[in-house]
C-alpha cells in the first residue's frame, strides 16, 4: 500500500485552512501505480490539484505489471494485505474504487464488499472502454453490476451516455454522477513551445492497435501525402507497434511515421506541443484523456463520435468528429486541417477555453473533493 499526500503548490497561509475542516483521508483502490494506463493517470493528475489540499490518499494496489503468473501472484499478495488492514481497524473516511470491466470488475467487487463491512462509505468509480458491452454479455455481470451500483454511497461515471445506462440499470436505487477525466493544464503551460517552421504532424497518443483505430489513420495517410507531401505522422504509445511499422512499411510511408512506443511525462507534452493536429479515431472509449490533452495544448481534434467524446470535441468548433472506420472522412478532416493554419488556431484555441471551463484538474477535483467530504459527513 503506498500513502500519498497531495503536496500542491500554493502558499502556506492557503495551506493553513486544513485545519477548519481537518484532514479527509481517503482510501482509494485501484492498479498499481506502475501500470500503464487511465485509472492510474487519473489519480495522479488529481494530486497535482490544488483542491487537494487537506486530503491524505492510502493508496491501496490491486494489481502490478509483469507475466500472468507474477500479476497473479501479486493479486492474491495485494488482497491479503487488504484484508489484513481492514482486519486491523484501518477505517478511511471514504473508500474510492476505481473499476473497469471484465476481470478488473470482479477482482473490485471483492474490495468493495471488504470495504462495505467497515461502515465506511464506498464511492466506485466507473473506467473501462467497454463497460456497458460487459454488462450486456451476460445476466450474471448485470445482476452483480446493479448489486454494487446500488449499495454504494455514489457511483461515478464518466459521460452522459454511460449515465443514461447505469441509471436504466439500477432505476432510483444508487445514487449515480458524471465526473469528467481531469487534465493539468499547467504542464501544457510551462512546457517549452516547439521549435517554429516543422512540417506540418498529426500526433495520436494511446495503446496502439484496432480500437482506437491507429491502422485505420496508417491507411489514410497515403491519401493525406497526396495533399500535403511534408505531413509528418507520430504514434505514441504501447500495443501493436510492430504491426504498424510493417504495415507504414508496406505502404511505403515510412519516411512519414514515427512510431514512437510508450511516452510518458515530459516526452509525452513534448509530443504534444509540437504537434499540429491530434487524431484519435477510435471505437471503442470512456473519455480518452489523451482527447482533453490534445485540447490543453491548443491542437484541434478529429475524433469519432463513441461514448464521451462527444463531450468534449464539438465537431466543427474544437474539431471534426468521424465515423470509426470512415477512414476517407478522416483524411479529408485532416487534409483541412494540415493545410490551413488559421483553421488549426481558431480550433485548438476553442478546444483549449472549453478544457478549462470543464476538464481542468482543479475543476475536476474541487467538485471531487465536495463529493467525499459531503458522503463522509466531513463538511464544513
Amino acid at each position: 500500500h503506498r500513502r500519498t499526500r497531495a503536496r500542491p503548490q500554493r502558499p502556506a497561509r492557503v495551506r493553513s485552512g486544513q485545519s477548519k475542516r481537518g484532514l479527509l483521508r481517503v482510501g482509494m483502490i485501484g492498479p498499481g501505480l506502475d501500470v500503464p494506463g487511465g485509472m492510474t493517470a487519473v489519480h495522479r493528475t488529481w494530486l497535482q490539484a490544488q483542491a487537494m489540499a487537506g486530503v491524505q490518499v492510502d493508496y491501496i494496489e490491486t494489481m502490478g505489471e509483469g507475466s500472468f503468473l507474477k500479476k497473479l501472484g501479486k493479486n492474491v499478495a495485494y488482497e491479503a494485505k487488504y484484508a489484513a488492514k481492514l482486519a486491523s481497524g484501518y477505517r478511511p473516511d471514504i473508500f474510492h474504487i476505481h473499476v473497469a470491466d471484465r476481470r478488473s470488475f470482479y477482482r473490485k467487487l471483492a474490495y468493495f464488499e471488504q470495504a462495505q463491512l467497515t461502515g465506511r462509505p464506498v464511492v466506485v468509480h466507473i473506467h473501462g472502454a467497454v463497460f456497458e458491452e460487459f454488462h450486456d454479455a451476460s445476466a450474471a455481470n448485470a445482476k452483480a453490476i446493479h448489486w454494487m451500483f446500488k449499495r454504494a454511497a455514489a457511483v461515478l461515471v464518466l459521460h452522459q451516455r454511460i449515465l443514461d445506462k447505469a441509471k436504466s440499470w439500477v432505476g432510483d436505487e444508487g445514487r449515480i454522477e458524471i465526473l469528467y477525466n481531469p487534465v493539468d493544464l499547467r504542464v501544457f503551460d510551462e512546457a517549452p513551445d516547439a521549435a517554429p517552421g516543422g512540417p506540418p504532424t498529426v500526433l495520436m497518443m494511446g495503446e496502439v492497435g484496432q480500437r482506437k483505430g491507429a491502422f485505420d489513420l496508417c491507411d489514410a495517410i497515403p491519401t493525406i501525402l497526396a495533399a500535403v507531401p511534408d505531413a509528418r505522422f507520430r504514434f505514441a504509445g504501447n500495443g501493436e507497434t510492430d504491426k504498424l511499422q510493417a504495415q507504414a512499411d508496406a505502404l511505403g510511408i515510412s519516411d512519414h511515421v514515427e512510431v514512437m512506443g510508450w511516452t510518458a511525462g515530459a516526452d509525452k507534452i513534448a509530443a504534444f506541443k509540437s504537434a499540429d493536429v491530434y487524431c484519435l479515431p477510435s471505437y471503442a472509449e470512456n473519455l480518452p484523456v489523451s482527447v482533453l490533452e490534445g485540447m490543453a495544448a491548443g491542437l484541434p481534434v478529429v475524433g469519432t463520435p463513441v461514448a464521451g467524446t462527444p463531450e468534449a470535441i464539438k465537431d466543427g468548433q474544437t474539431g471534426f468528429m468521424v465515423e470509426p472506420g470512415d477512414k476517407d472522412a478522416m483524411a479529408d478532416r485532416l487534409i483541412r486541417l494540415l493545410l490551413d493554419p488559421r483553421l488549426r488556431a481558431q480550433m485548438g484555441a476553442a478546444g483549449r477555453s472549453r478544457a478549462e471551463a470543464h476538464f481542468d484538474n482543479e475543476v475536476v477535483v474541487s467538485r471531487l473533493v465536495s463529493i467525499w467530504r459531503e458522503l463522509s459527513g466531513s463538511e464544513d
